[in-house]
């Protein structure tokens, strides 16, 4: 017994050592599921991918391996592949713009986005990589649902629906169920009380 509680506190003062910026937002309202806002004027770095695209095509990568792709290019841009060779903190969340394809042999769409760190806000480096770029994000209102440990393709397919059934049978408005965002809070060195997230835009921000 002793031994469990001291690998769980060691657990969690590694999991505090490593504690990363966040991107900021407003909690409106939680219930089953969470209202955020998240501000607007931010900026991120963004790259995009496919499942079967442009970008990789004679691989057909599995939604998996496109997010380990898209993730490596941004990692190598704040690892000082960048402009000024900077190397920048890395920060929470990593969000992934998920838009499905029509029909069962149709390409989905990813968009990977880091969130710059508020140091590097008015003026982000810029990435060598042509892939990857810099965005100013408008405000986002979205609806979550948080889930833990290590994801995996089903898991975020499994908590979108359940988030959609939720906003359902809520009867939330407005809310755009064309597409979807996974989201990671953790470095992949965290092992005990991952956090992820999958969002729902609400396209009223009235």
């Amino acid at each position: 017994m002793r031994t469990f509680a001291a690998l769980a506190l060691l657990a969690q003062v590694c999991q505090l050592a490593l504690a990363i910026e966040s991107a900021p937002y407003d909690l409106v309202n939680s219930a089953e599921y969470e209202d955020k806002c998240l501000f607007a004027d931010v900026r991120g770095a963004r790259v995009p991918g496919a499942e079967v695209g442009h970008h990789i095509p004679p691989l057909h990568l599995s939604p998996e391996a496109t997010s380990d792709v898209m993730f490596r290019k941004l990692f190598n841009y704040i690892d000082g592949q960048n402009d000024a060779a900077m190397k920048i903190d890395m920060t929470a969340p990593v969000t992934t713009l998920v838009i499905p394809g029509e029909g069962p042999n149709c390409e989905n769409n990813f968009t990977m986005s880091f969130y710059v760190p508020a140091a590097h806000q008015d003026n982000p480096p810029t990435p060598t990589n042509p892939d990857v770029y810099i965005e100013e994000r408008p405000e986002l209102h979205v609806f979550s649902r948080r889930f833990h440990g290590f994801a995996n393709d089903e898991d975020w397919i499994v908590n979108a629906a359940q988030l959609h059934d939720d906003l359902v049978a809520a009867g939330e408005e407005g809310v755009d169920f064309q597409t979807y965002y996974t989201v990671g809070y953790d470095s992949p060195f965290v092992i005990i009380g991952r956090n992820n997230e999958v969002w729902f835009m609400k396209n009223d921000m009235n």
